[in-house]
């Protein structure tokens, strides 16, 4: 073992001598070399892995912060595309003249005759608009009338059917008044 106590023993500071300390460093001139480049290296060494791995955490970090960013834009792409599948499967829009239009296309369909119309009225509702038409119509029998109002309420246009009334006639004719709405959903 190594004793640094019996080594400084030997060494007085008051004897050292700068002749003999270039003598000894040149005896031992390799060994002396030797130890600087180990040393050396392993300083060397020690910085190229500290700064390696301060690279690696700063690459890791940046991966990180890369797969956060490319979640939120899948999670922004996802809820892109449901609000566009909403809204394409939200009713497309009809207005006032549309409206008409196509209740007396059912109106011919089934066989009733409309006999008078009131003008539709389009009432701003904030998120969605709602259009009202009132009209009287004959129908010739029951079933024709019932077909009718039942293709109104499962139209593939938002429309409901608010009031009815009705009666029957000696002949089997039936006369209704009734009051059908619209609802726009503002997109």
């Amino acid at each position: 073992m190594f004793n640094i106590n019996k080594i400084a023993a030997q060494f007085d500071l008051k004897d050292l001598d700068a002749a003999k300390v270039v003598k000894i460093l040149l005896e031992h001139q390799n060994s002396i070399i030797k130890a600087v480049l180990v040393i050396g290296s392993l300083l060397t060494a020690a910085v190229m892995f500290n700064n390696h791995r301060s690279e690696g955490q700063d690459l890791q970090t940046g991966i990180s912060q890369l797969q956060q960013k490319i979640g939120a834009i899948k999670a922004r792409e996802a809820a892109v595309r449901d609000l566009n599948n909403f809204k394409s499967s939200l009713p497309k829009k009809i207005n006032e003249f549309q409206l008409i239009t196509l209740i007396s296309s059912y109106a011919k369909l089934y066989h009733v005759t409309i006999s008078s119309l009131s003008p539709a009225e389009s009432v701003d509702m904030g998120l969605y608009d709602v259009i009202d038409v009132r009209f009287e119509a004959v129908s010739d029998n029951f079933k024709n009338m019932v077909l009718f109002l039942r293709k109104i309420e499962k139209s593939r246009s938002p429309l409901r059917i608010d009031t009815w009334s009705g009666s029957a006639g000696q002949d089997g004719e039936i006369t209704f008044s009734i009051q059908i709405s619209a609802v726009l959903i503002h997109t």
